[in-house]
């Protein structure tokens, strides 16, 4: 049930991002690839947070 919650949340993502004439593989592609950099910039944020003892 968690994976269709990240697939929606990466297709939305992916709409936002997209290009005009962009199916729906290409939207989610996009999207994916997104929400896992903003994914691991949000984790090397928190460790980063971490390490400097705020």
């Amino acid at each position: 049930m968690e994976l269709i919650g990240v697939l929606v949340l990466c297709l939305i993502l992916g709409i936002i991002i997209r290009k005009r004439g962009d199916n729906t593989m290409d939207t989610l592609s996009k999207g994916c690839g997104c929400f896992s950099f903003l994914f691991f910039l949000v984790v090397a944020f928190i460790i980063w947070m971490l390490m400097e003892g705020y």
